[in-house]
C-alpha cells in the first residue's frame, strides 16, 4: 500500500512538472512573438512604410469605386501612383470621342495638360488627336499629367500623384492615413456623347489605404 501511495504521489508531482513546463513554453513563445512584432514595428519606423490606395470620385455612381456612367457610356478609373488607368465602355448608339486637347488635370493650385498611352512624352499635347470609341466598343488606356514629368538633361522621370512611401519615423504622426476622404486631384475630361461636347469634372479621393513594408507598385 505504501508503494502504491508513493506511486500516486510521484505521478501527481510529474503531472505538475509537465504542466509547469508547458506554461513556461507558452510564456516564452509569447515573449518571442511580441519581440518579433516590436522589432518589425521598429524596422518599419526606421525605414518608412509603403501605401496602396483605393479611390472613388465625388461624381461617381458608386462610393466604392471610381466609375461614371451616362447615356449608355461608362468610364472606370483606377489611379496608379503616377498615372490614371481608365476604360471606356460605349453602349450608346453613337461614337464617343475624348478630346484630349481640351482636357486637363488640377492638383492643388497646379493645372496641367494631359497625354494618354501611345503618345510620346515629348509630343505637343495641344496637337494630339482625339480618341474615338465606336458604338459597342471599349477603350483601355491611361492618362499621364505632364506636370508629373521631370527632365534633367538626358534623364526623364515621372513623379507620383500621391505619396507611395512615408519618411523615416513619420509612422508616429500617421499623416498618410489621414488622406482618406481628402480630395487629392481633379481631372477635367472633355467628351463628346451623342454629338454633345461636355467638359466633365472627376474629383478623386482615397476611400481605403493599406500599409505595408514593401512597395505596392506593379513592376
Amino acid at each position: 500500500m505504501i508503494i502504491k501511495a508513493d506511486l500516486i504521489m510521484f505521478i501527481a508531482s510529474y503531472r505538475k512538472v509537465i504542466r509547469l513546463v508547458l506554461l513556461l513554453c507558452v510564456a516564452i513563445s509569447a515573449i518571442v512573438q511580441q519581440g518579433c512584432i516590436t522589432s518589425q514595428k521598429m524596422m518599419d519606423a526606421v525605414h518608412g512604410q509603403y501605401y496602396q490606395y483605393k479611390f472613388s470620385m465625388r461624381e461617381s455612381n458608386s462610393r466604392k469605386k471610381a466609375v461614371w456612367q451616362k447615356d449608355g457610356v461608362q468610364i472606370i478609373f483606377s489611379p496608379d501612383y503616377n498615372r490614371i488607368n481608365f476604360s471606356v465602355i460605349n453602349h450608346s448608339e453613337r461614337p464617343v470621342e475624348i478630346i484630349w486637347t481640351k482636357s486637363a488635370m488640377v492638383q492643388q493650385s497646379d493645372s496641367s495638360a494631359i497625354i494618354h498611352g501611345g503618345i510620346s512624352l515629348s509630343s505637343n499635347p495641344r496637337i494630339q488627336p482625339s480618341s474615338v470609341i465606336a458604338k459597342g466598343k471599349n477603350l483601355q488606356d491611361f492618362i499621364l499629367p505632364l506636370l508629373l514629368i521631370n527632365v534633367n538633361g538626358q534623364k526623364l522621370s515621372i513623379r507620383d500623384l500621391y505619396p507611395e512611401k512615408d519618411d523615416e519615423l513619420s509612422v508616429k504622426n500617421d499623416w498618410i492615413m489621414h488622406l482618406i476622404g481628402q480630395d487629392l486631384f481633379k481631372l477635367y475630361l472633355t467628351i463628346k456623347i451623342n454629338d454633345q461636347e461636355e467638359k466633365l469634372p472627376f474629383t478623386f479621393y482615397p476611400i481605403e489605404i493599406m500599409r505595408g513594408a514593401h512597395s505596392f507598385k506593379k513592376q
